[in-house]
């Protein structure tokens, strides 16, 4: 959010723009003039417009880590992490060797790759991280025998 092009001194109540882009010159740009508190207006805008996009890039990877653990359950079989019979050292092992992976990953891919392609491996990387983790979450619950988390929300703020 940037002053307007006809308010250079950033009064509160001139107008404001919202901007969009990576770089001085904007490649979105949108000014807020007749609202009551232009700034306030303008700022409601972005931090809407920027917590929907937040949501959908969560929602958009929370599928990616449930189309990982649809894979890890179809090639793991016992030794998926969310086996309630699988001792704990096998599922941190297992975690462990994911989070490995992106280091790995990192390390070797980082200098010979472009920024798109290293992203598109770290993100693969991660989701497998992400997806052993909730295995391991999964197992957690099962050994509950609930369908709620292990500990109640109310337990952990109080």
């Amino acid at each position: 959010m940037v002053p307007g092009k006809s308010n250079p001194d950033e009064n509160e109540y001139g107008a404001w723009g919202i901007v969009g882009g990576g770089s001085d010159e904007h490649s979105f740009y949108m000014e807020v003039l007749g609202a009551e508190e232009p700034r306030k207006t303008a700022q409601f805008v972005v931090d809407a417009v920027t917590g929907h996009a937040g949501q959908l890039r969560l929602e958009s990877s929370l599928v990616s880590v449930q189309q990982e653990r649809a894979r890890q359950r179809a090639t793991n079989g016992i030794l998926d992490p969310s086996n309630p019979n699988l001792i704990e050292e096998a599922k941190l092992a297992a975690l462990i060797d994911e989070v490995g992976g992106v280091g790995r990953v990192f390390n070797q891919d980082r200098f010979a790759t472009g920024r798109d392609e290293l992203d598109k491996r770290l993100y693969a990387q991660l989701a497998q991280v992400a997806a052993t983790a909730v295995a391991w979450m999964e197992c957690i619950h099962a050994r509950s025998n609930a369908d709620s988390e292990p500990t109640s929300r109310q337990e952990r703020a109080g």
